[in-house]
């Protein structure tokens, strides 16, 4: 569990989550749903970790944004590709 924790505790495995879910799904109803599940476990996440050490406050609280940036980068390219 605690190797889980460190793993969700990166920014980057949020955008990548997000980037797939906006390049697989694009944007339907579907998609928001699993977003907002998704932001929820986020908020779970940072509830979970705790206070973040001084210095680390960044990286705590960038993987919600990389979440919603990766989401409507991916859907934005897939609607130009397709």
């Amino acid at each position: 569990m605690n190797e889980l924790i460190n793993i969700l505790k990166l920014p980057y495995v949020w955008g990548g989550i997000g980037a797939v879910l906006g390049a697989g799904l694009g944007v339907n109803n579907l998609s928001i749903w699993l977003l907002a599940v998704l932001l929820g476990l986020f908020f779970i996440t940072m509830r979970i970790t705790g206070p973040p050490e001084e210095g680390k406050e960044g990286r705590l609280f960038a993987g919600g944004s990389l979440l919603m940036v990766g989401w409507v980068l991916a859907f934005s390219i897939r609607g130009i590709v397709i």
